[in-house]
C-alpha cells in the first residue's frame, strides 16, 4: 500500500500521498507529525517507523469502507507500519450522518452546527482528520510492543492518547472531537436499534469485529467506538496523561493466556494499574 504513489518530504515519517491530494497530504501530515513527537515525549521518546498515506478513492486498498481511517502492519508493508487516511469524503461518513438523522432529529442538528458542510448539509472530514490520532495510537501500541490482551483494550488506548494529544495541544478542536461521540451515545433509538439487531457486548466484538461467520456491520461497530470516546474522554478528565502513560507501561510485554481473559479478570489490573474510570466503565460496560 503507498510504495507506487508520489513522497512528501520533511516529517519524522514517510509520507505518500495519492495524484492531485498534496494538500490534503500536507495537512493531515503537519497534525500527525506534532501528535507524533508528542506521544513518543511520553512514551519515552519511542519513535514507530511508519509511513502517512493519503489515497483517494480509487488507490483505496482495504475490507474498510472507503473514509475509515486504518492502521496496518502486515509483513509486506512499504513500512512497518502505516496509517492510511482519505483524500475525500467518505460514503461511510454520510451513512453514520444518516444514521443519525433519521433516529435523533434534535441531535442531527446539533451535528449540522459542529460539521456544517457550508451548504446546509453534515461534512465530518473534521472529526476524521483527527482521527489520524487515533491510528497513530495504534502505530504506538503495535510497534511498540505493547500486548494488549483484548482488541477492545487497543481501542480505548488509541482514542485516549487522541483526546490526550487534542485536549493538550489543539484545545480549540475538542469540540469537534467530542459532538459526534456525545450524540451518537447518547441516541436512546439508535441504542435499541442495536441491541435489538446487533452486537453490544464485549465479548461480542472480540469475536465478529475481524469476521468470522457472522461479522458485525461497519455501523454497529461505530456503535463501541462512540462509548470508547466518552470513556477515553472520562479518563483524560480524571487522570491527565498520567492515565495514559499508566495505560502505555501496564501493556509492555505483558502475556495473557487469550483463553482465560474475561472483562472481570481485566478490571482488577485495569484499577490497580491504569485507571480506576476505566475499570468502572468496563465493569459497568452497557
Amino acid at each position: 500500500m503507498g510504495s507506487g504513489l508520489s513522497r512528501l518530504g520533511g516529517y519524522p515519517f514517510d509520507v505518500r500521498h495519492s495524484d492531485g491530494s498534496l494538500e490534503r497530504a500536507r495537512s493531515m501530515a503537519d497534525v500527525a507529525a506534532d501528535a507524533y513527537n508528542y506521544l513518543s515525549q511520553l512514551f519515552s521518546g519511542f519513535q514507530p517507523d511508519i509511513a502517512v498515506v493519503v489515497v483517494n478513492r480509487a488507490d483505496w486498498q482495504s475490507r474498510q469502507p472507503y473514509g475509515l481511517p486504518y492502521f496496518n502492519d502486515d509483513d509486506d508493508q512499504i513500512r512497518p507500519g502505516i496509517v492510511v487516511m482519505p483524500a475525500t469524503r467518505g460514503d461511510f461518513w454520510i451513512a453514520m450522518g444518516e444514521d443519525l438523522r433519521e433516529r435523533s432529529p434534535r441531535g442531527y442538528e446539533r451535528l449540522l452546527a459542529t460539521y456544517p458542510d457550508g451548504e446546509g448539509g453534515l461534512d465530518l472530514q473534521p472529526f476524521f482528520d483527527l482521527v489520524t490520532i487515533h491510528e497513530l495510537g495504534h502505530a504506538f501500541e503495535v510497534l511498540g510492543g505493547r500486548r494488549m490482551p483484548t482488541f477492545w483494550l487497543g481501542e480505548i488506548f488509541a482514542n485516549l492518547a487522541l483526546h490526550a494529544y487534542v485536549a493538550t495541544k489543539q484545545p480549540d478542536s475538542l469540540n469537534t472531537l467530542e459532538v459526534l461521540s456525545i450524540v451518537g451515545s447518547q441516541n436512546p433509538h439508535l441504542d435499541a436499534r442495536i441491541r435489538a439487531e446487533g452486537y453490544t457486548t464485549l465479548e461480542d466484538l472480540e469475536a465478529h469485529y475481524t469476521g468470522g461467520g457472522d461479522p458485525m456491520s461497519p455501523l454497529n461497530y461505530v456503535w463501541y467506538q462512540y462509548r470508547w470516546q466518552r470513556i477515553a474522554a472520562e479518563m483524560f478528565e480524571a487522570d491527565g496523561e498520567d492515565g495514559l502513560v499508566r495505560f502505555w507501561d501496564c501493556s509492555q510485554a505483558r502475556d495473557h493466556d487469550a483463553d482465560a481473559v474475561t472483562t472481570s479478570t481485566l478490571v482488577p489490573l485495569l484499577r490497580t494499574e491504569v485507571s480506576e474510570t476505566l475499570a468502572r466503565a468496563i465493569e459497568d460496560w452497557p
